[in-house]
């Protein structure tokens, strides 16, 4: 009997092992391959017969420390010439994944997928996309799209969800924050379910673009009660004191953006992980633009990594 409860405890989906497993967004690993696990885990801290120690100690296991989740603002290149630090990010095998800005049109993007899913096939990848009206310096249209991926390890089942629009929105808005939002459903192996919100909020310089984007993100995350809900990307606003070098007094569009943020995380309950550190760097200032919030769910304090070496201009960190 106490064999057989060690097991469940160190092996099985109900024991302690899984729980914490599946509270720090890790993935569960049962039978043959946690065995496996044990046998060729080595390092300083866990020597190659740590399983051993793992019998003693019931309930112990081996953290994982890959990042849970990385979120970056790819502008002003998009995915085609930011491929290269993209991949980099697939490649250290994080279970959440969230890009702004990566600019690949309707007509691309399901190639994009399929090449993307070949290169890195144990990841769901969902790809919102929209052509806005706008051209820029050299008449092409704004193109805006975000790119979500989960890893199927710790989430076996994913859905892509739709946010509705109120009527009164204005036709153009609507169609830029199809391209701007991505809500995307998911299941642990345990069956614990998360939304994952993948977002680029409007500029300040656009504040009937923030509202909507505030007001359809709201309707959407009150309506879902008690679920876990977890919001990434570039929010365009700052917590206070997280702008840096900035004119005083503020710009008013860029007040009424960071006071839209509070009004906001207000009105939904929403927990906010302030990031302390700057994550985007302009000529002159740098802010705090890149948040992750979230609904009935704790996350570890974020970190803002140093922006990517690169000849190309870069000016957002990844969290």
């Amino acid at each position: 009997m106490l064999l057989g409860s060690l097991t469940e405890n160190i092996f099985g989906f109900a024991g302690t092992y899984a729980r914490k497993q599946q509270a720090s967004l890790a993935p569960i690993l049962t039978g043959w391959k946690r065995w496996m696990e044990f046998n060729t885990t080595s390092t300083e801290k866990i020597p190659q017969d740590g399983w051993l120690t793992n019998l003693r100690i019931p309930g112990s296991i081996s953290t994982n420390t890959v990042e849970k989740a990385v979120s970056w603002n790819a502008g002003p290149h998009g995915y085609q010439r930011g491929k290269k630090e993209i991949h980099k990010i697939f490649e250290q095998g994080p279970p959440i994944i969230c890009l702004q800005n990566v600019r690949i049109p309707k007509r691309t993007k399901n190639s994009i997928k399929r090449k993307l899913q070949r290169v890195f096939p144990n990841y769901w990848i969902y790809i919102t996309t929209a052509q806005s009206s706008r051209k820029d310096c050299r008449d092409r249209p704004y193109v805006y799209s975000v790119l979500t991926a989960l890893h199927s390890a710790f989430f076996p089942n994913v859905t892509q969800m739709r946010c509705h629009h109120s009527k009164q929105m204005d036709p153009d808005t609507r169609t830029e924050l199809d391209g701007r939002l991505s809500i995307t459903q998911a299941q642990t192996p345990t069956g614990t379910t998360f939304h994952f919100m993948n977002i680029s909020q409007f500029t300040a310089a656009n504040p009937t673009g923030q509202t909507d984007m505030c007001t359809t993100t709201e309707n959407w995350i009150n309506k879902q009660k008690n679920n876990r809900i977890i919001m990434q990307g570039d929010l365009n606003c700052a917590h206070p004191g997280c702008r840096w070098d900035y004119a005083q007094p503020l710009n008013k569009d860029i007040g009424t953006a960071d006071n839209k943020l509070e009004h906001f995380l207000k009105n939904t309950s929403g927990l906010f992980h302030a990031q302390q550190e700057y994550t985007w760097i302009g000529e002159e200032c740098r802010a705090a633009l890149d948040h992750v919030l979230t609904w009935n769910y704790h996350l570890p304090p974020q970190t803002a990594r140093p922006i990517p070496k690169s000849p190309k201009k870069i000016d957002h960190c990844q969290i």
